[in-house]
């Protein structure tokens, strides 16, 4: 074979392992050594996702790999330091764990498992969507008057002019009005009622709060492709509700099963949750193969219910049906809990990522917290000192209160003469323009120059001569001008504290940093880095 040919076959096989690669979804940079800090290895996967992790809107992609590589600096100090072992570490950790596991576990066995096809839309649609009712309810202040009515129509339908001559100043008619009405969101008695007329036909008369109403039906549609359209969205939000609700109960019967939950029923039942706390004994009220709820634990959350009740405005409710509610509530959260946690979705990919992201970055703020924090404070002289040297930064910029009036130059002229003969501004500029100006408050810097330069010259209550800015003629009246002040220094402390301290605490970092670097053997891929910032971007 000529080395020409030999050439083109090489050069076709790395085309095609390429294309695999890419295909496979596999980039070259994903399982490569991006970063290698004292032996240990990062690959440009493990960039990606802190940059994932760490992304906001509007953020860049960075220069060089610095503040990743800074950032697991930061997290292997704290893991030296042991910092996992923290309690309020851990309890965060804990916390997001239980959290976003429980919204996979609902993912899982849920969301993922509704499917609603168009063929179930149609369904729903024609038996609570159609037919679509127009109906015209006659209220009546007495049961006689109403009785008139139908006496004299009986079920004969009634046309469009007959009904209006019919209702026309007829004697203890209070009101008509029209509504539209589907199957399936009307009184049961009344769809029955609306399914046994014909058009323009009368219902017989109904008590109806403090009254009697009559229905009458006025017209009815079948369904189409148009309306079905209009509440395709509704029908299948109901659709998902009602799946997700069917879903959920299977699979916390299906948790009551695997975790043998059983619950003494006489002891609940002869629960007076209306006693003083101290006679609750810790005797298991619930069992299950993976622990128990004691008398104790239930009341808590008993008490916890009904403080809640009664924060809110509820009553307070002592019911055997509201223990009830509450041991449920109690087992269905307790179960799905350790059934989340039992799956281990932290060691499964897509969470593993953001989890091991999520445990790195709490270790970094336990970092800070501990080592940052108590060399950060603020003392009061900091901040007065601060205050005192900084006046610009707390000044109140001078304010105007001021009238702008814009129209014609031929309008603004007149406008400008009338107030001159003794006219109030405000008013006769509602006149000529349709609605009075409102009093604006804007501060001095706001304004634009050519309208500064002319309220620069007003004094109180001074009207300007009429003036163009931008192509718009105008007017102002000069109401009031407030001059710059000073804020209280307690209005601003806070804000200086944690300006001091946020400039404090990055002085730290960087410093920290520093010494982290001179005592670390760091490596980066500077060829890696350049092809991983190329696809990322």
């Amino acid at each position: 074979m000529s080395q020409v040919k030999k050439t083109a076959l090489f050069f076709m096989l790395i085309l095609l392992v390429s294309g695999a690669l890419v295909h496979a979804g596999r980039l070259p940079w994903k399982d490569s050594t991006l970063v290698t800090i004292d032996g240990r290895h990062y690959s440009g996967d493990d960039f990606r996702v802190w940059w994932q992790n760490l992304r906001e809107k509007d953020m860049v992609l960075p220069e060089t790999p610095k503040p990743f590589v800074d950032w697991l600096l930061m997290f292997r100090e704290a893991e030296r330091m042991q910092l996992y072992q923290d309690p309020a570490y851990r309890k965060k950790v804990l916390t997001f764990l239980k959290a976003r596991t429980l919204m996979l576990l609902k993912d899982e066995e849920v969301d993922s498992r509704i499917s609603i096809s168009d063929q179930d839309l149609w369904a729903r649609y024609r038996r609570d969507f159609i037919p679509v009712s127009q109906v015209n309810l006659l209220f009546f202040s007495s049961r006689e008057a109403a009785e008139d009515l139908w006496q004299q129509v009986g079920n004969q339908p009634v046309d469009e002019e007959h009904f209006k001559n019919l209702a026309s100043g007829r004697a203890g008619l209070l009101s008509i009005r029209t509504q539209t009405f589907r199957p399936g969101f009307i009184d049961p008695g009344w769809r029955k009622i609306l399914e046994g007329l014909k058009q323009g036909g009368l219902s017989k008369p109904m008590a109806w709060k403090k009254g009697y109403v009559v229905l009458r039906l006025q017209d009815r549609t079948g369904g189409n492709a148009d309306d079905f359209s209009l509440v395709r969205r509704q029908i299948r939000q109901a659709l998902w509700k009602e799946r997700q609700t069917e879903l959920t109960i299977r699979l916390l019967q299906d948790l009551r099963r695997k975790y043998a939950v059983q619950i003494d029923q006489d002891r609940l039942q002869q629960l007076d949750i209306t006693r003083p706390d101290a006679p609750f004994s810790r005797v298991p009220i619930v069992t299950t193969s993976h622990g128990l709820v004691t008398e104790k634990e239930f009341m808590r959350q008993i008490r916890s219910m009904q403080r809640f009740r009664r924060q809110n405005g509820f009553s307070a409710d002592n019911s055997a049906a509201f223990k009830q509610r509450v041991v449920n509530g109690i087992i269905d959260q307790t179960l799905t809990s350790w059934e989340a946690q039992a799956r281990h979705y932290e060691k499964k990919q897509p969470f593993k990522d953001v989890y091991t992201y999520y445990c790195r970055h709490r270790m970094i703020k336990a970092l800070e917290k501990r080592v940052f924090l108590p060399r950060a404070e603020v003392g009061q002289e900091e901040i007065k000192d601060y205050y005192q040297q900084h006046p610009r930064e707390f000044t109140l910029p001078e304010i105007v209160r001021m009238v702008i009036a814009e129209g014609s130059e031929q309008e603004m002229h007149a406008l400008w003469t009338e107030v001159a003969m003794g006219g109030d501004f405000r008013q006769l500029a509602g006149k000529r323009l349709g609605h009075e100006p409102p009093v604006r408050e804007i501060p001095v810097d706001h304004l634009q120059k050519q309208v500064y330069a002319v309220v620069s010259r007003l004094s109180k209550g001074e009207l300007s001569s009429v003036f163009t800015v931008d192509g718009h003629v105008t007017l102002v009246l000069l109401v009031e001008r407030r001059p710059a002040r000073i804020r209280p220094l307690g209005e601003v402390s806070g804000r200086i504290g944690e300006k001091l301290q946020q400039q404090r605490l990055a002085a730290l970092r960087k410093e920290f940093l520093k010494k982290l670097r001179e005592q670390s053997s760091i490596q980066v891929d500077d060829d890696l880095w350049q092809q991983l910032k190329k696809e990322m971007e």
